[in-house]
């Protein structure tokens, strides 16, 4: 079954049906800060805006099309991106759609400051992930228990050898598997905490 989300922007719905563009989408939120800024129907994206070192100014632009629900980046969708970081003066720009056409993935290698995520890369390291998941393990201690735990034996999602917690079980499997490096399974966890986290605020 599909996750299904509902993001409102400027008083607008954007729906979804992806569970790889809900997945990237939260864990460059969780790594980078980024925070919704709002809707552009012309070429269809929904961007996000992150600060860097200083006063770098980041972008991260998510390809989608409110009305066929479809991930494709082409050249004009590129351009118009490259004409808005100009503008509107942003450093970087990290573009995330389900497809890209040869000629948008030209344009983009041309640009220094461009760079595209697109669900045949794997650009996350290890630690990057394990950054992710402490980050909405925590989110989900305070959606749960209203508060995240000091320590270890501050949880009460594991007593007497059994597991009275989902996150809790989610975020040691995810310590096992980091000390492995096993990067597979560690966005395996993170998409695991991404469904719960949205079952708690919908």
């Amino acid at each position: 079954m599909k996750l299904l989300v509902l993001i409102a922007v400027l008083k607008m719905e954007v729906e979804f049906k992806s569970d790889w563009l809900v997945i990237q989408i939260e864990l460059l939120k969780a790594i980078h800060g980024y925070e919704k800024n709002g809707v552009n129907d012309e070429i269809g994206s929904i961007n996000y805006v992150a600060s860097g070192d200083g006063d770098e100014k980041k972008l991260l632009r998510v390809i989608i099309d409110r009305k066929d629900n479809i991930s494709k980046a082409n050249t004009d969708t590129i351009r118009t991106t490259i004409e808005f970081l100009e503008n509107e003066d942003y450093d970087k720009a990290v573009i995330l759609s389900e497809e890209f056409t040869e000629g948008a993935k030209s344009l983009i290698r041309k640009k220094k400051n461009l760079n595209y995520i697109f669900p045949e890369q794997h650009p996350h390291s290890i630690p990057d992930i394990v950054y992710a998941i402490q980050i909405k393990t925590m989110e989900l201690c305070k959606l749960r228990c209203g508060k995240v735990p000091k320590t270890e034996r501050d949880c009460k999602g594991h007593q007497d050898g059994e597991y009275t917690c989902p996150v809790r079980r989610i975020s040691d499997d995810a310590d096992f598997h980091a000390e492995r490096k096993w990067l597979q399974l560690l966005m395996n966890d993170f998409s695991k905490l991404v469904t719960s986290w949205r079952e708690l605020i919908e």
